[in-house]
């Protein structure tokens, strides 16, 4: 809503509202991933209603699409500042760092959540190596 081109704010331009809806209802979806598996991993406790290997897999989907989202988000709003996205003033370049953090390795790699959740969604004995 603050900056500028050609005279308007950015968020009046259509290609930008059209980035802010996909961005506002990828964050919604997985929101909802996070709370259905924190209501699954309370379940699991209270009621033993769900398998520990059925809650890691709602986890591993949560590990692997919040910090991917979280980029492309930072990415999209870093092209919209142009250069001063990237100065060290600007709060979206050390967000964009800690979210590459998550991306490369600070709660195990994409690869490794996605192999969480084929593990379990087609069974062990797909997912071995030979």
């Amino acid at each position: 809503k603050e900056r500028r081109v050609f005279g308007q704010p950015i968020a009046r331009y259509q290609g930008i509202q059209f980035e802010i809806a996909d961005i506002v209802s990828h964050h919604e979806a997985i929101k909802s991933l996070v709370y259905r598996t924190a209501w699954m991993l309370d379940q699991k406790y209270q009621k033993d209603r769900f398998t520990a290997l059925e809650v890691a897999k709602y986890i591993s989907m949560c590990k692997q699409l919040a910090p991917h989202h979280a980029m492309d988000t930072m990415r999209r709003v870093l092209l919209w500042l142009g250069a001063y996205g990237y100065t060290k003033e600007c709060p979206i370049e050390m967000g964009l760092r800690g979210v590459m953090s998550y991306c490369i390795g600070a709660e195990g790699t994409s690869n490794i959540q996605k192999l969480v959740v084929a593990r379990e969604t087609l069974g062990r004995e797909w997912t071995r190596t030979r």
